[in-house]
């Protein structure tokens, strides 16, 4: 899955185009599937990630579409629609960076590490994270800080399988995970460029964009 601040980057492109979508309810949905509560490895989330992220019953390909039908169209006069939409932003992003993900692995550099070690992906995941530290202490005015890490609460109103406190709770992780830490910018960074990010941002941003998605 993207990793967050990537998510943000995609909601502040689309936040600046349209008046409508400034609000933390967008902003909160574009992290919404990652609402989860987890358990203390992390390793099992309640509710299950596939319920989270739409999949089909017996599938792990996530089903944006079949939430956008049940959704986006029932909502688009409701104030909770900037959520909604948001929510499937997320969707739309995931089932791009897993397309992302699938070409990286076809790299060496990927495949070595991966056939010989289990938790390789953690490795991994230090340069995807990395980046958004990367990105984060270059934009000091980016959305993170000016709107997402000053919400104090983010009651559950939009679907009965979160916890009430699961949005709150999930603001609360992520800003104190962006806050807690910098990245070494002179380090090397096999597993992703800065290249690499930008590149999956503003293609995804395409791929949204001609989706049309905005009632």
């Amino acid at each position: 899955m993207a990793t967050w601040v990537s998510h943000m980057r995609i909601a502040e492109h689309f936040i600046k185009k349209d008046e409508r979508l400034n609000h933390v309810r967008f902003l909160v949905g574009n992290i919404g599937p990652d609402c989860g509560v987890p358990n203390e490895d992390w390793s099992v989330f309640t509710p299950d990630t596939n319920v989270t992220h739409w999949k089909s019953a017996g599938s792990d390909t996530i089903n944006a579409e079949d939430f956008k039908s049940r959704y986006l169209a029932a909502q688009c006069d409701s104030e909770k629609y900037p959520f909604y939409l948001g929510y499937y932003y997320h969707l739309l992003t995931d089932i791009e960076w897993s397309k992302f993900y699938q070409r990286k692995k076809t790299e060496a550099v990927y495949a070595d590490g991966l056939m010989k070690d289990n938790n390789f992906i953690w490795t991994i995941k230090k340069d995807w994270y990395g980046q958004d530290h990367l990105f984060l202490q270059s934009n000091p005015d980016f959305i993170f800080y000016t709107l997402f890490a000053k919400i104090d609460t983010f009651p559950n109103e939009y679907f009965n399988f979160f916890p009430d406190n699961a949005f709150t709770d999930r603001v609360k992780y992520i800003t104190g995970f962006y806050l807690s830490a910098r990245e070494d910018p002179d380090r090397a960074f096999p597993y992703l460029t800065k290249q690499e990010m930008d590149g999956f941002i503003d293609e995804t941003i395409r791929t949204i964009e001609n989706m049309n998605p905005v009632a």
